[in-house]
């Protein structure tokens, strides 16, 4: 008898361990709560595009190579304008002057037929009930970013408790994702950038998965092949997860080696390996299988978006080494301009734990531990990624973007702050100064001046 007023009583503590995660929700919705409001134009990174693929998911599925971009999007664009380029409404608002060709981008085509309609397919039914009651598909669909934030910071937040974080470091450092730039401009506008950060953090709570238990290999390559499949940049993040598994499947079968050759065979019998390996041939599959479809279902040939870059070179790949270190965390344009004293708040702290974080902990983090697997692990993806998706997206499209924007390195930028967590010692002044930054980079992204 004595007893149940104990099993009760510890039951009713159940609740905090809970507390954090849904702490880290309830502020991920509060981004798109606060923004997406706000947000009278349309954003310059392509959300023209995207608003057209995402009003034409129930009539087609997908959009084609070659084909014209719909009236709806098309009086978005005209009634909205386009923030920082062309931000006041003009008369393509009108259904008569929104059938001009000539008056919208690129011809009025579609750039969006090199997406999948994996991302757009899964908004728009998320959107389906804010339509319901009257809210704007555009605006629906904006909404949404915030749940593929709240995504991004539930794994994240697991991700480092897993990597043996204090509760309190790796609530701030999932709120330092949560109140990012990125955040700010791909989880409150209609972007496929919206993935980028729930991709990099499953990629990594994953990878922890594997390596702690030696199991998951299929949830491994399922998970690499579905980031790939929302965004072929979130390869980056696959990447990043499967040099970490093979880092630490190296480390023991060198140290365990009983000759000069015996550690590469025990490599490749080791789980970690043979996950990472299958996660990035499931990954190249799915998105071989995906330029097959576009490219059968293509009803002409691709628009002509810029002026065609200069021809790929070896000096051109080493000089975008590296470009996703920083770069991934700053987020669109000028900064100091758009977003003023709270961006550039953001910017500074954000951008400066990710680049110290890599660096600092591949420096200090002991060799054969897993910090230092991470924090290598990183680097390398970092140098590697941006090369790599420059000659994947030549291999496949015919054609590369020249400069390559560094918000193709989103999708790391939860490695990059991983490795910054860990590298704050787990004391109290340590653990509560890491806390406090997240919370005032949230609390500063709430504050952002609107767009």
């Amino acid at each position: 008898m004595s007893s149940a007023p104990a099993v009760v009583s510890s039951r009713r503590l159940n609740w905090r361990p809970l507390l954090a995660p849904v702490l880290l929700v309830i502020a991920s919705l509060l981004v798109g709560i606060v923004h997406v409001p706000q947000h009278k134009t349309l954003s310059p990174i392509d959300e023209y595009q995207y608003v057209d693929y995402l009003a034409k998911v129930p009539t087609q599925g997908l959009v084609h190579r070659g084909e014209e971009a719909g009236e709806y999007a098309r009086t978005q664009l005209g009634c909205r304008g386009l923030r920082l380029l062309a931000p006041t409404p003009d008369d393509r608002c009108s259904r008569s002057v929104a059938s001009d060709d000539a008056r919208f981008p690129i011809d009025g085509k579609t750039s969006a037929d090199i997406y999948s309609p994996a991302y757009f397919v899964i908004t728009w039914v998320l959107a389906q009930p804010l339509t319901w009651f009257g809210v704007d598909l555009t605006d629906a669909g904006r909404f949404v970013g915030a749940l593929w934030l709240a995504a991004a910071a539930l794994l994240m937040f697991y991700a480092l408790r897993r990597l043996r974080l204090p509760t309190p470091a790796a609530f701030g450092a999932t709120l330092l994702i949560v109140g990012s730039l990125p955040a700010y401009w791909s989880n409150t506008y209609l972007s496929t950038d919206a993935t980028a950060l729930p991709a990099g953090a499953l990629m990594l709570f994953l990878a922890t998965l594997v390596d702690a238990r030696g199991r998951g290999i299929l949830w491994f390559s399922l998970g690499a092949a579905f980031v790939t499949l929302l965004k072929v940049q979130n390869l980056a993040a696959v990447a990043a997860a499967a040099i970490f598994l093979v880092i630490r499947a190296v480390i023991p079968a060198y140290r365990a080696r009983s000759g000069r050759w015996s550690w590469i065979g025990a490599t490749f019998r080791d789980r970690r390996t043979l996950s990472a390996i299958i996660g990035v041939v499931a990954a190249f599959i799915v998105q071989l299988a995906w330029l097959a479809v576009r490219s059968a279902v293509a009803v002409g040939p691709a628009p002509a978006l810029d002026a065609p870059p200069p021809p790929l070179s070896i000096t051109q790949l080493v000089g975008q080494a590296g470009s996703f270190l920083g770069g991934a965390a700053s987020g669109v344009g000028d900064t100091g301009s758009v977003m003023r004293a709270p961006g550039l708040l953001i910017q500074l702290v954000t951008t400066w734990l990710a680049i110290a974080g890599v660096l600092g902990l591949l420096i200090v983090a002991r060799w054969g531990r897993r910090r230092a697997a991470l924090a290598l692990a990183t680097f390398i993806a970092v140098v590697v990624s941006a090369p790599i998706l420059t000659i994947v997206t030549k291999l496949s499209l015919g054609t590369y973007p020249n400069p390559l924007p560094s918000r193709y390195g989103i999708s790391l930028l939860p490695f990059s702050l991983a490795c910054a967590a860990l590298l704050f010692p787990k004391r109290r002044v340590p653990v509560a100064i890491l806390a406090g930054l997240g919370v005032v980079v949230f609390a500063a992204s709430l504050i952002v001046p609107a767009g």
